[in-house]
């Protein structure tokens, strides 16, 4: 099975449609507590998009001609990929934070840190291995700092999984277990060690951190090197996704601890592996037609052009429509106020989006041939 499969088109686009229903509350929902912790678990959406990169990224990897720099060639491939959306959308933020919070004395609700340093390392990629850094260069920039250390170990974790499934199949399932062992003793011993300046728990540098993201990415390794032999019957896949989700979002709204934010991610990767792998099976047997699959694709296709544009809309736009009702002395329905916005959105970060990621393909295409 060499050819492109829509089921992870599909999944990315569930994956950015859920960031887009967190970061469209920010200024809408502020006092409906268990309502807000069950829409702010679209933040799982990046644990899609970690698992699909790490399945996505051994196409690329195979189709690469073998050479001693390999693997520099390969992360320096994903840094130019990366790097030009994300430094327009980076400069997009740093003028409206100038223009709102230095011209018009109006908070923007992402407050950018303009020292040197701090945009440096987001230019390099490096923001996140800095905790003060890590979500600096426009609202969820964490993620592509984590992703593109995520593809920095790729080739060693690539390597690793291939020997293990010469060996058995089964032996890959040690891999990510280690590793998310290996998280939850770093975690805690970071944690203790820094006395609380570095604590375990949701939206801190921990959380962020990609050894604690490295056990979902690595199971979308492990689902690539099973795609041609995936036996699971649909109907269990789907139970086991399920289950696994359902688990995820019980301990995501009700954390027993702060230190469950250490296996979350992973149980949100193993949701998605048995999701991918029913898809993956149904696709071989139909394909998917559906108006519903074919829009997820499309957002899934046009997901990292998206993800660069949605803070303009669910952060800015948000900020300044909540603003413009207050000041007018409106009553509006946080819920109400939240699902009239949704659609609107999705569609104008949609388009946005699909535009963007045209400007990125041209650009991709400039750099290839120089």
């Amino acid at each position: 099975m060499n050819k492109k499969l829509v089921s992870l088109d599909i999944i990315k686009g569930i994956g950015i449609i859920m960031i887009i229903i967190v970061h469209n509350r920010h200024f809408i929902m502020q006092n409906m507590s268990t309502v807000w912790s069950v829409i702010n678990f679209g933040q799982m959406g990046c644990q899609l998009f970690f698992f699909v990169s790490g399945f996505s990224l051994c196409y690329a990897w195979e189709h690469m001609n073998f050479s001693r720099h390999k693997a520099l060639r390969f992360i320096l491939r994903r840094y130019l990929r990366l790097a030009p959306g994300f430094l327009i959308f980076m400069t997009v933020n740093l003028a409206l934070n100038i223009l709102l919070m230095d011209i018009l004395h109006f908070p923007p609700g992402f407050i950018i840190n303009r020292e040197p340093r701090a945009m440096l390392t987001n230019v390099l990629f490096l923001h996140g291995l800095f905790p003060e850094y890590i979500n600096n260069g426009f609202p969820g920039g964490w993620y592509i700092g984590t992703a593109f250390l995520l593809y920095a170990v790729f080739p060693l974790l690539y390597s690793i999984l291939r020997r293990l499934h010469a060996v058995h199949p089964l032996c890959m399932a040690v891999v990510p277990a280690l590793l998310l062992v290996l998280n939850c003793i770093l975690q805690h011993n970071v944690s203790v060690l820094s006395e609380g300046s570095l604590p375990v728990g949701n939206s801190t540098f921990l959380y962020y951190f990609f050894m604690n993201q490295l056990p979902c990415f690595s199971l979308g390794i492990l689902l690539f090197f099973r795609k041609d032999n995936i036996q699971t019957p649909l109907a269990l896949s789907a139970l086991l996704s399920i289950a696994s989700a359902g688990i995820c979002l019980c301990l995501y709204v009700y954390p027993p601890k702060p230190f469950v934010f250490t296996v979350l991610p992973t149980i949100a990767g193993l949701s998605a592996y048995w999701f991918a792998a029913g898809l993956i099976r149904a696709e071989s047997r139909r394909p998917f037609v559906s108006p519903v699959s074919r829009f997820l694709a499309s957002c899934g296709r046009n997901s990292y052009g998206m993800y660069l544009c949605h803070s303009l809309v669910c952060w800015y736009g948000m900020k300044a429509m909540t603003y413009l009702i207050t000041q007018n002395g409106i009553a509006y329905n946080d819920l109400l106020l939240y699902g009239l916005m949704f659609l609107p959105s999705v569609f104008v970060v949609y388009v946005m989006g699909r535009c963007t990621e045209l400007l990125l393909t041209r650009i991709d295409h400039r750099l290839r041939h120089t």
